[in-house]
């Protein structure tokens, strides 16, 4: 059953942390837990799948990072902003552990975070993230994801938004939210774009793995942003249990029922 957003209950708050203003949704009681949302969009997209994390018993916050009225500093990488966020975190929970869940560009914000502050994640939940630059080329040969052309990037991104409009009634906000943050701030979301396209989080992720935080990685088969040969070395280097669903980029969305059941039964084991 659809759950309809004005009963969804996403409150907007703001909280200062190290002289910056960093505004927030969030959602629910219980279970502390922080969700990164993935590139260039907003808190807000993720009301559905909320909603229900929240129905099982968690407290979802999730920080505004990409919009033009966000303060987080992208200029010196994903791993810098994650010091913020990091400390974002401890101020929202008070110094309590919580879990980790990062979407996309979001998880490899969410990879930098627990390799920063591995003693506060309780678990990681990545899903369709970035991280590993693994990459195969069109022609088969091995490469890096830095070196996947921006027309193929822009390609895929068009198809997987496709393939996530005809999986959801109501995904056509999410491509609505996109472009317009693109038209408000092209900047900013060419500056997210890069980020993702250069990553390699290879050390946190080993950094995660010594810390032997449980971890669960996420990818759908339909995905043509994050290739599956990313996706299996990133789990590798991370040590994480792998989930393969069917969906696209935007099961997050498309299937905010089946996520909020993956991700709920892995936490609350």
């Amino acid at each position: 059953m659809a759950l309809e957003l004005p009963a969804l209950n996403l409150r907007a708050a703001s909280i200062e942390v190290e002289g910056t203003r960093v505004g927030y949704a969030e959602a629910g009681e219980g279970r502390e837990m922080l969700l990164v949302p993935g590139w260039s969009l907003p808190p807000r997209i993720y009301a559905q799948s909320v909603a229900r994390l929240a129905a099982r018993g968690f407290r979802v916050v999730l920080p505004e990072i990409y919009g033009s009225r966000a303060r987080f500093d992208l200029s010196g990488g994903i791993c810098t902003a994650a010091g913020l966020l990091s400390s974002f975190a401890s101020r929202v929970f008070q110094g309590r552990s919580y879990h980790l869940v990062g979407h996309s560009l979001g998880g490899g914000f969410a990879i930098c975070l627990a390799a920063q502050s591995p003693q506060e994640i309780s678990r990681l939940v990545l899903v369709s993230s970035i991280g590993d630059p693994t990459w195969t080329d069109r022609g088969g040969r091995p490469s890096r994801l830095s070196r996947r052309p921006l027309q193929d990037w822009a390609g895929a991104f068009v198809a997987d938004m496709a393939k996530t409009r005809e999986r959801g009634r109501n995904v056509p906000r999410v491509i609505v939210e996109s472009l317009g943050e693109m038209g408000r701030n092209p900047g900013r979301v060419l500056q997210c774009a890069m980020l993702a396209r250069r990553a390699d989080l290879r050390p946190e992720l080993a950094k995660i793995a010594a810390a032997e935080i449980r971890s669960l990685a996420i990818w759908t088969r339909d995905d043509v942003v994050i290739p599956r040969e990313s996706f299996l070395s990133l789990a590798e280097h991370l040590g994480a249990s792998t989930l393969e669903l069917p969906g696209s980029h935007g099961w997050i969305f498309t299937s905010s029922e089946e996520f909020a059941n993956v991700v709920g039964d892995f936490l609350l084991d």
